[in-house]
């Protein structure tokens, strides 16, 4: 602002005062604006936190991913001479590694004679430890796992795989049975359900202690399960994986094998892209019409105020103070509905994790407030920029005439 003796500098709190009151003033007209950018607002907070915790969700449902974030470390048996062992030092280099939840070392016969009474199923045979079931997607359907306790006493218990409990017992129960597995008696504590692969509905599995005291060419571990925190690491997972166990048996490198499934990891990430792309595509579509909401309301606002406008440049206020007068008004509306949108947006995300029963990072959600706050205010500015361009080159006689 200034006057005729000479220009008055317009404080900052002045112009934030006046520019506030002007919007209170004219609400009604910005309200419809202010509702899409916070919507769009709201929208990015929920879908940019929820989706990362979504992701990891998705990541821990096995049955989804196809156990695509499972690797199988293996000795491939058509190289040449080589000592096909792993070691339990092996298993414990591998725990120690980042992102990695479960490392299971695994013992096995291809094929076995089960007993019961009078019934008889060829099966597979496995040793395993507690740390198996969480590299599966099968889950305990009745009675328990396999337990630490029983790899460390070599407990004679078995846990039975589906087609196993069908042919072995039919519709009888058998919790606490006893199996013969080859020529040795096993007592039945737990039978799979959920997703079993074939291999695992037609096996009987054991403390790996138990099958490699109990049974010929089972001393030796040949396999090691795997199973990888997030989907978006396990190409590296298994690179180091690798790295880890060339480096333990080296001479006989050439051999190991890691198992895994490309084409699964990319199944995965280009669904979950495609709808990210999609829910941001349209929050953006949301925003920018926000966007063009409010370079019309203050273009109304120019034309409203035209004669005003006139009136103060022949009183002398420069062309920067009416530009930055405009456009601060363009900037508190963006902003302030980024606020309400925030807000809206954090008591959503709230809400969705106690239906959804899902943990949320606190620095992701901090981020996506910052982002989405930060988005308004570059909105305010661009939204803003012609109509204060257009208030500021106004010719104060042309204005004053206008009706």
């Amino acid at each position: 602002m200034s006057g005729i003796g000479g220009e008055i500098p317009l404080k900052f709190e002045d112009l934030i005062t006046m520019c506030w009151r002007l919007v209170l003033r004219n609400r009604r007209r910005y309200k419809a604006v202010m509702a899409g950018i916070a919507f769009g607002t709201a929208g990015f907070i929920v879908i940019q936190t929820m989706g990362d915790s979504v992701e990891h969700k998705i990541n821990a449902n096995l049955e989804l991913l196809g156990e695509a974030t499972i690797l199988k470390a293996y000795w491939d048996e058509e190289e040449q001479y080589h000592p096909g062992q792993f070691y339990m030092r092996d298993v414990a280099r591998l725990r120690r590694l980042s992102n990695l939840s479960a490392v299971a070392p695994v013992v096995s016969l291809q094929l076995i004679s089960a007993h019961h009474r009078a019934m008889e199923y060829k099966c597979r045979l496995y040793g395993v430890d507690d740390a198996f079931w969480r590299t599966q997607t099968a889950t305990i359907a009745r009675g328990r796992l396999i337990s630490p306790s029983d790899v460390v006493a070599r407990k004679k218990v078995c846990v039975l795989g589906s087609d196993v409990v069908k042919y072995l017992f039919g519709e009888d129960d058998p919790l606490d049975k006893v199996v013969r597995v080859g020529n040795l008696s096993f007592r039945v504590i737990g039978i799979l359900g959920g997703m079993q692969q074939s291999d695992i509905r037609s096996a009987v599995f054991m403390p790996i202690n138990t099958a490699q005291n109990l049974f010929e060419g089972l001393h030796w571990i040949r396999e090691i399960y795997i199973r990888v925190d997030d989907w978006s690491r396990v190409e590296w997972a298994r690179q180091q994986v690798l790295e880890l166990l060339k480096n333990a048996h080296v001479g006989y490198d050439h051999s190991i094998r890691i198992q895994h499934y490309p084409e699964r990891i990319k199944k995965v990430q280009a669904t979950v892209y495609v709808v990210k792309l999609f829910i941001y595509s349209s929050l953006v579509v949301t925003l920018i019409l926000g966007g063009i909401g409010i370079t019309n309301v203050m273009l109304a606002a120019v034309q409203d105020r035209t004669q005003e406008i006139g009136l103060r440049k022949a009183l002398g206020a420069k062309e920067e103070i009416i530009l930055l007068q405009f456009l601060t008004e363009s900037v508190l509306i963006s902003v302030l509905a980024g606020v309400f949108g925030g807000g809206a947006g954090l008591v959503i995300v709230q809400v969705l994790k106690t239906v959804l029963e899902i943990s949320v990072s606190f620095a992701v959600m901090t981020g996506s407030v910052v982002v989405g706050l930060a988005f308004t205010l570059l909105l305010g500015i661009l939204s803003g920029l012609y109509p204060s361009m257009r208030a500021s080159r106004l010719d104060p006689v042309e204005a004053m005439k206008f009706e």
